[in-house]
């Protein structure tokens, strides 16, 4: 590579990607324009908002001679953001555009604490969703030629039908939609190339799943939005190779989903969680991955609303160290301090600050001494649990004999 493809291929900051976005947008005859008040996003037109970490995952691995493409395919896609379809007030008509999405519950979370920020914290805006499995969801959307539009509770109330039904429509819609020659495989994994937006919603199909050869109970991995895998528990080949690819399929490939497998037994997914330690060790680091990126995210959020409505919560950070052979999650639960909690590995509970006096105990172990003192916080996902007060001397000596 040249010094000149060097130094033009380097990737801009996320702030000089920003300033990018807003001269592409105003190129595009939308002038108002600016930066949204946090996040990584941008207000377009009339309040709407745009989140660029898609796009800047999208364009950074992008080779140098195609990043602008990326940025013109975007734009042309959200310029009509600001004017979101109209959705039509009656069911017959909305009943044949509806699609089912999965999405990690988590995203729903982050939104749900943007609109508490903001000052939207309306029961009917949120958006509609059914638990599938573990941390994913499936939530309702209208899909036209230009626009996703997620379904809320005002949307649905003037169709006059269930979210049952309307979720029934959805998964109609997507039957229809869905040619099962695109599901493509080779040596027992199969992989989606349908490239509608919908791969990862294939995972509904559980009668499409059971037409497949596989080894073993068919599992599933869904990385980002547009990719379905599936291969057998007993192919450890085709699980090895999924995962191998999945830190790239999730983290750079954009609309990320989930980094979790998920087991197909008796009609129903479940979480899988392999017993090989080779597969777990590919597993796990994707797992604290998106964690930590959730838990960044939902951290900053709590602290914004935090300091808006007045509330002194520490919130506790989820963060991964790493040795050599070696890695692991933990959070910091300080003495005397009312503490939200990340679900980690481990908790290190801090005695004294000044003296660095501190117990690094696994989290199971520290929840069978002092799980009484940990509320889980049922409105926030990812989730957290609430320590309002410190272990006592008692539960300290016991913590003592648990910490590694």
């Amino acid at each position: 590579m040249s010094l000149v493809d060097k130094v033009l291929s380097r990737k801009p900051n996320r702030a000089d990607f920003t300033q990018m976005m807003i001269r592409a947008f105003q190129k595009a005859g939308m002038q108002e324009v600016e930066p949204g008040e946090s996040d990584f996003s941008l207000k377009v037109g009339e309040g709407a908002t745009v989140f660029l970490s898609n796009v800047y995952s999208n364009y950074c691995s992008a080779r140098r001679g195609a990043r602008q493409l990326v940025i013109t395919e975007f734009v042309t896609a959200a310029a009509s953001v600001s004017t979101l379809p109209s959705i039509p007030s009656d069911f017959a008509s909305v009943k044949q555009s509806l699609m089912p999405v999965i999405r990690d519950a988590s995203y729903f979370g982050l939104v749900q604490l943007m609109n508490r920020k903001d000052g939207k914290d309306d029961p009917g805006l949120q958006v509609l969703t059914k638990d599938l499995v573990g941390g994913l969801v499936v939530g309702l959307a209208y899909d036209t030629e230009r626009n996703i539009t997620s379904i809320n509770r005002n949307m649905l109330e003037p169709w006059g039908v269930s979210s049952d039904e309307a979720f029934k429509a959805a998964r109609e819609n997507l039957w229809e939609k869905t040619d099962p020659s695109r599901l493509a495989g080779q040596g027992g994994v199969y992989w989606g190339e349908w490239a509608d937006s919908y791969d990862s919603s294939r995972i509904l199909l559980t009668e499409l799943i059971y037409r497949l050869v596989v080894d073993g109970d068919p599992v599933a991995f869904v990385p980002n939005r547009n990719q379905l895998w599936v291969t057998g528990t007993d192919n450890l080949a085709g699980l090895s190779a999924i995962l191998k690819g999945g830190l790239e399929s999730h983290f750079k490939q954009g609309h990320p989903i989930s980094p979790d497998l998920y087991r197909l037994v008796d009609g129903s997914w479940t979480e899988y969680f392999p017993k090989e330690q080779s597969l777990r060790e590919l597993l796990v680091p994707i797992q604290r991955g998106r964690a930590a990126i959730d838990y960044a995210q939902q951290q900053k959020l709590l602290n914004e609303i935090h300091e808006k409505e007045g509330i002194e919560v520490f919130v506790s950070s989820y963060k991964i160290y790493e040795s050599v052979g070696s890695a692991y999650s933990a959070c910091v639960w300080p003495n005397d301090v009312d503490t939200s909690l990340p679900r980690a590995e481990r908790i290190a509970f801090v005695l004294d600050i000044d003296g660095k006096d501190h117990l690094m105990v696994p989290w199971e172990a520290a929840q069978s001494v002092v799980g009484d003192l940990m509320e889980r916080e049922a409105e926030l996902t990812p989730v957290r649990y609430r320590a309002r007060q410190f272990p006592s001397a008692e539960q300290l000596g016991k913590l003592r004999q648990l910490a590694v």
